[in-house]
């Protein structure tokens, strides 16, 4: 494509963070008012690409073109100013001011003097949450807006400033399919505007039904460019991690007759779940699925001694327990990977090695440090879940989304837990991630742990559990072996729609 089409062109970019090597001689370039992916392996440089863009970092050497200009931009206020506007994964808000004042926070609209137009800020929020199709109050506090509506608040942050770039980040990782249909349909209406669409993103599905351009990185360097029209996921994801994709291998599962290590019996945690009851064998991987607000985190939160029961019972080994708090859970041999890794997974003032300590340390009680036995154990916790990183001394805010979920399962792993709790367990990862993460715990299955795994991702629950529940407002609503764990199987259990036999 000829240079002077291109709204946005990276050229010959380059970045490094000592002696990792984020970006490496990236080179290529967006139409104007097309919708264009970026995709890869986390790792990649697609995060670090969209910073030197927002003007958070600055590249090493290589330029950034707009309108085929170079584009210097010194901060993110200047970028925004020159009309880049950047919708982040994580819900990136003031708790405390309305949606109004988010919207125009470090920009605010003043007389002379300094007074807050206070009025002309909440008309103008109005008509872009008109345009936005979003029928919430301009006074709304942000701590009690959803996900959905803090992503679609940055969208009409950046239209506020006449953006004609936007630039989303994982923007849906939290949404339902409900609220990525509406902010899909928006997304269009701003292309048909004229207004030019950088997506990124691990989900495929979405990137196929959004984009007309997708480029692929690996390993901070550009691979490729292909029209959507004329390519296949199969190729991205090939290009992605530069090799064939794992297939499957059937797994020898345990005997039926085997007994549980890990039961519900009539568990209840009103109002987020009632009477449910599953059973987990050791080397058992069983899958929890179900819709928004079926009651499955809170399932897990339960059986990990973050939530006491109202009602029901939880037995390890047949026998009663009672969990008065996570650490009585770990030291019963349960470990729980969370869903949110930012706030409830990682310690990010903290290093890797540290990270990965803590449990055992929590366990243990106080005493004694012994960091030779951390290092040892985190470097080769770090090995083999292949996490990249310099060093175990680093902090996880150096790695990519990805790695730092191999972080969270390393903390667990290191526990030796006979029962491992995940969930959402490749959230936000891309597909080689996703894969190393499987075959971890396939691998821990095989060696006879009790995997209980809760996914929204129903191609991944039905490609990695030998059984899955399903849940709907609450209750169990049926129990699929693999074999018969279609898509539609599933979705009639989760959505109520199954045929009641006479």
């Amino acid at each position: 494509m000829p240079d002077e089409l291109a709204a946005l062109e990276f050229r010959d970019v380059h970045k490094s963070f000592g002696a990792v090597r984020a970006l490496q001689g990236v080179s290529f370039s967006v139409a104007a008012g097309e919708a264009h992916a970026v995709v890869g392996e986390n790792g990649a440089g697609k995060s670090t690409l969209l910073k030197i863009l927002a003007g958070i970092a600055r590249p090493d050497r290589g330029d950034v073109l707009l309108n085929g200009a170079p584009f210097d931009h010194a901060g993110p206020r200047e970028a925004l100013a020159g009309g880049i506007g950047m919708v982040f994964q994580e819900r990136l808000a003031f708790p405390n001011l309305t949606v109004a004042g988010n919207i125009f926070a470090g920009r605010e609209m003043t007389f002379p003097g300094g007074r807050l137009k206070v009025r002309a800020m909440r008309d103008r929020t109005r008509a872009l949450l008109d345009d936005l199709r979003l029928p919430i109050d301009p006074d709304l506090p942000m701590e009690h807006a959803s996900a959905a509506v803090a992503q679609l608040v940055q969208v009409a942050r950046a239209l506020a400033f006449d953006c004609r770039v936007l630039v989303l980040d994982e923007p849906t990782t939290s949404l339902t399919d409900a609220e990525v249909d509406h902010l899909f349909r928006i997304l269009l209406d701003l292309k048909a505007r004229g207004v030019t669409l950088l997506f990124v993103s691990h989900r495929l599905p979405e990137v196929f039904r959004l984009c007309d351009r997708i480029t692929v990185l690996r390993d901070g360097r550009f691979v490729s460019t292909f029209d959507r029209a004329s390519t296949t996921p199969e190729t991205i994801v090939r290009a992605m991690v530069g090799r064939e994709p794992p297939v499957r291998v059937a797994r020898a599962l345990p005997p039926a007759s085997a007994a549980p290590v890990l039961s519900a019996r009539s568990l209840s945690r009103a109002p987020w779940f009632r009477n449910v009851s599953c059973d987990v064998r050791p080397g058992e991987i069983v899958g929890i699925f179900g819709l928004v607000g079926s009651g499955r985190t809170e399932l897990l939160e339960t059986l990990f001694g973050l939530a006491a029961p109202t009602g029901g019972r939880i037995q390890v080994d047949g026998r009663d327990v009672t969990f008065e708090s996570a650490r009585a859970a770990s030291a019963a041999g349960l470990a729980l990977v969370p869903e949110d890794r930012q706030r409830l997974g990682l310690h990010f003032n903290l290093s890797i090695r540290d990270n990965i300590a803590l449990p055992v340390a929590a366990r243990a009680g106080l005493g004694r440090i012994d960091p030779g036995a951390e290092i040892r154990v985190s470097q080769a916790l770090a090995t083999d879940l292949a996490i990249r990183t310099p060093s175990v001394a680093s902090s996880p805010d150096a790695l990519s989304g990805g790695n730092q979920q191999k972080v969270v399962l390393a903390k667990w792993l290191a526990t030796s837990p006979r029962i491992l709790l995940l969930d959402e367990p490749t959230k936000g990862v891309d597909v080689g991630a996703k894969f190393d993460i499987h075959n971890l715990i396939r691998q821990r299955a095989a060696d006879g742990m009790a995997c209980l795994v809760v996914s929204s991702d129903l191609p991944e629950i039905l490609a990695l559990v030998d059984r899955v529940i399903v849940m709907r407002e609450g209750e169990v609503q049926g129990e699929l072996e693999a074999a018969q764990a279609t898509e539609e199987a599933v979705m009639q259990l989760a959505t109520h729609e199954v045929a009641v036999s006479a």
